[in-house]
């Protein structure tokens, strides 16, 4: 809304100048959709100002007005800056002159003029802007505008009726209800509208479901400002890939679609999508501002999944909203099978996938929950731990909890599978390790055992798709980085499964995370095939027995006795502390107790908690079972 800086009357402030008159503009051009009016500006719609010179006598523009009847407004430039004429504020203002007398009248020239309600623009103001500003300027019918003045930046004058504006903005609202503003595409209800005018079982559509990978990490390395750059450059890339009878749309985040009119073979749709995975993972050059008036170049990279449906679906009767539907789950089905590859919707991904209907109710929840992580609608509990020897609260496992606006409450084995199967659980796990650093920080010191002062501990879990990622380790030092918490208060715990694919690359990660001064743990042990190997293999310093041996512990004769305490002599052979998980009774404690298991956890002792003030203040005072302490 600035003023063109280069004239004098311009504002240093970029307000609009705010003249002694104002008026209606005469000559302003009917403006026709375009499909430019989501970024229309001023320029766009105002046309060359008819001006009349400062000395000129009111009288001679009186006789001007008469002699051109379809004139509405002129544009008159002053010293203290232009002001707009409109003819019936004009009539208006001479019919109170000649209260002067006819002498004093005939005198005056325009540079007399006062109180001209007047709005003056650049002419890079959006259309927006525009009418923002006419309706926030006119406190009174009296005062109020009916032609806005446009500077242009050479300093030229203009006008555009505030008829014309408005139409303008109707268009421009029209404009963007069926299009993206970031890219210009077509929206997804456009996009179906557009899609109405084929038959969905005529053969004569195909439709590419493309879904951007690691966008996300784009916005958290570079910011949003170049991710709307990436956003950008692909559809670009995307329209340049599509023939002009096909339909190219952003769905909304990092999705978009592709229709293909006509009827193609599956090798033919493959072909076009298998171009788009190749085109996503071509660099894309990009402009980073740091924020201290420093641009630099950058390269940013990310990639695409695609999901292809057609008209030689195996399901019949299908609808335009089925069609797209089955090339969402297609393109979920190559997330799933590594991401940055092109799955064609058939027998084996329905069979994979489910009913139509589980999917979209499936799918709906991971759209929630990408946005939940996105907005931070998830929450953090926490379940303490408890040192048998001092019976004392000395930590906490963090366990990520999502109750979505729509869907409600989500138990954690539904959204925690949906994130790992989409890879949405590297963000899911980013923030809660995040999350659960800065909380932890605040978290009070206990007395141990041996009557020294600690710090409280917080363990998170990693997840095998977390622990693959190239950044992994890099994200743990940032995380103790920003939140301040030292090294040894975080503990990592690691599944067998998360392990068992590559012993090998997983032990030097791991230990990448010991040299931190992390603690690793190893969860859910014996549950697997290969427990001994990893305690004699892995860098672990803490191993947790899952809940299945627990639940017949206190019966000494059980196997799962047995193996309990074989577990806890060989982990503390090998220098490693014990956790119990799932601990629930009294007996089980004390058994647990007998055989040397370090920590307990489980409902016993507490079950999972809100973090909170009050929740750090409960720490330090929790009363634990009497059965626990020294022995």
């Amino acid at each position: 809304m600035a003023v063109a800086p280069a004239m004098p009357w311009a504002q240093a402030t970029g307000r609009p100048r705010r003249g002694r008159h104002r008026l209606p503009d005469t000559q302003a051009s009917k403006p026709e959709p375009l499909s430019g009016w989501a970024k229309a500006i001023l320029a766009d719609i105002a046309v060359p100002a008819v001006t009349m010179p400062a000395e000129m006598r009111v009288t001679e523009l009186e006789d001007w007005f008469r002699g051109n009847p379809r004139a509405t407004t002129v544009v008159v430039p002053l010293a203290a800056g232009p002001i707009v004429v409109d003819r019936a504020w004009f009539d208006r203002w001479v019919a109170g002159a000649l209260g002067y007398g006819r002498s004093v009248f005939k005198r005056m020239t325009l540079a007399d003029l006062d109180d001209v309600p007047s709005i003056f623009l650049s002419a890079d103001t959006t259309i927006d802007a525009a009418a923002a500003v006419v309706t926030d300027e006119a406190p009174s019918e009296e005062s109020s505008v009916s032609t806005v003045g446009v500077i242009a930046t050479d300093g030229t004058l203009m006008t555009v009726s505030v008829t014309t504006l408005f139409r303008a903005l109707s268009y421009s609202y029209a404009y963007q209800a069926r299009h993206d503003v970031l890219t210009g595409l077509p929206n997804r209800a456009s996009l179906m509208e557009w899609m109405r005018g084929h038959d969905a079982q005529s053969g004569d559509l195909t439709v590419l479901y493309i879904d951007l990978d690691r966008f996300k990490d784009v916005n958290d390395s570079l910011g949003h400002a170049v991710g709307d750059q990436v956003l950008q450059l692909f559809a670009e890339r995307l329209g340049n890939i599509a023939r002009a009878e096909d339909r190219v749309a952003r769905l909304g985040g990092d999705e978009f679609a592709m229709v293909l009119a006509g009827a193609l073979t599956p090798e033919e749709a493959r072909s076009v999508a298998e171009r788009i995975v190749h085109e996503a993972s071509m660099p894309f050059s990009v402009t980073v501002d740091h924020g201290d008036g420093q641009l630099l170049e950058a390269v940013a990279t990310i990639g695409a999944s695609v999901g292809v449906a057609g008209a030689d679906s195996v399901m019949t009767g299908v609808s335009l909203e089925d069609l797209v539907s089955q090339a969402d789950l297609a393109m979920f089905q190559s997330k799933s099978l590594g991401r940055s590859r092109v799955t064609h919707f058939d027998a084996e991904v329905l069979a994979v996938r489910g009913s139509q209907a589980e999917l979209r109710a499936r799918h709906h929840m991971e759209r929630r929950l990408r946005s939940g992580i996105v907005n931070g609608d998830l929450r953090l509990h926490y379940q303490p731990l408890a040192e048998v020897a001092s019976n004392r609260i000395v930590g906490a496992e963090a366990l990520a909890r999502w109750a979505d606006d729509e869907l409600g409450p989500v138990a954690p084995i539904d959204f925690i599978k949906i994130a790992e199967e989409t890879g949405l659980i590297v963000d899911l796990g980013r923030w809660a390790l995040r999350s659960a650093c800065r909380e932890a920080a605040t978290w009070p010191m206990f007395e141990s055992s041996d009557g020294i002062r600690r710090r409280m501990k917080v363990t998170v879990n990693v997840s095998a798709v977390q622990l693959s990622q190239p950044s992994f380790v890099q994200d743990v030092s940032n995380a103790l980085v920003e939140s301040g918490l030292l090294p040894r208060c975080l503990c990592l715990e690691i599944t067998e499964t998360a392990v068992i694919g590559d012993m090998e690359a997983t032990a030097k990660i791991l230990q990448d995370i010991r040299d931190l001064g992390v603690t690793i743990a190893l969860d859910d042990f014996g549950t697997g095939y290969s427990s001994l190997t990893m305690l004699r293999d892995l860098p672990a310093d803490v191993v947790k027995i899952d809940k299945s041996f627990i639940d017949k512990i206190a019966d000494e004769t059980s196997t799962d006795s047995v193996l309990a305490r074989l577990v806890i002599e060989t982990a503390h052979s090998l220098g490693m502390g014990v956790c119990a998980e799932g601990v629930e009774t009294n007996e089980q404690a004390e058994r647990l107790a007998d055989m040397g298991c370090d920590t307990l956890q489980g409902w016993l002792i507490s079950k999972p908690l809100p973090g909170s003030d009050a929740f750090t203040q409960w720490l330090p005072t929790a009363v634990l079972p009497e059965c626990l302490g020294q022995r």
